[in-house]
């Protein structure tokens, strides 16, 4: 009679190669992947984008401009900087974001008379502004606000509507625009 049962096979060499090779592309896959969310995570800390929704930067942003905004902590001891464009949340409804461009810093006075914005009794050149405006007006600027303007002035709602916008509704300045593809580009 024969013997019908064959002997056990080895391994071959080439068949624990592979599983040696598995088991490290798991590895480096799971690394990356790890890797992927931390670097996100970071990112979201550091930035927030927003689309634009309405002409009151024109014509500077647009609606439906995409921006990335670098999110800043500001205090009265750091303000944002007269000219930088902010973005942050309405002082009216809490809910609403809005973009628009720091104008009055604490503690000075903004004066608007004629088509002109005055700070402490001193005409500020505006070279970005578009459209002529006439509103007038004066407000003081508590030492935790800004006073913001749009640039399209006569199609803003902005601190003429909802007095300065407290620092703490500040969510971070506007940097960078990255869509449509031919404006992309730092926003000065």
């Amino acid at each position: 009679m024969e013997n019908l049962e064959t002997p056990p096979q080895q391994p071959s060499r080439l068949v624990k190669k592979q599983g040696v090779r598995d088991v490290w592309f798991w590895v480096l896959l799971f690394l990356l992947l790890v890797f992927g969310v931390e670097v996100w995570l970071l990112f979201r800390t550091l930035f927030a984008a927003t689309m634009v929704t309405s002409s009151s930067m024109e014509p500077l942003l647009k609606p439906g401009d995409a921006l990335l905004v670098r999110r800043i902590r500001y205090t009265p001891d750091n303000p944002p900087q007269r000219g930088d464009v902010i973005f942050f949340r309405d002082p009216i409804t809490k809910r609403d974001w809005l973009v628009k461009r720091v104008i009055g810093l604490p503690g000075e006075t903004v004066t608007l008379w004629m088509g002109q914005v005055y700070i402490n009794g001193v005409p500020l050149d505006e070279p970005y502004v578009s459209g002529f405006w006439e509103d007038y007006g004066a407000w003081e600027i508590p030492p935790d606000g800004v006073f913001v303007l749009g640039d399209n002035r006569a199609h803003s709602n902005d601190s003429r509507d909802f007095g300065p916008v407290p620092l703490e509704l500040i969510e971070g300045k506007v940097v960078f625009r990255y869509f449509p593809l031919e404006r992309m580009g730092r926003i000065p």
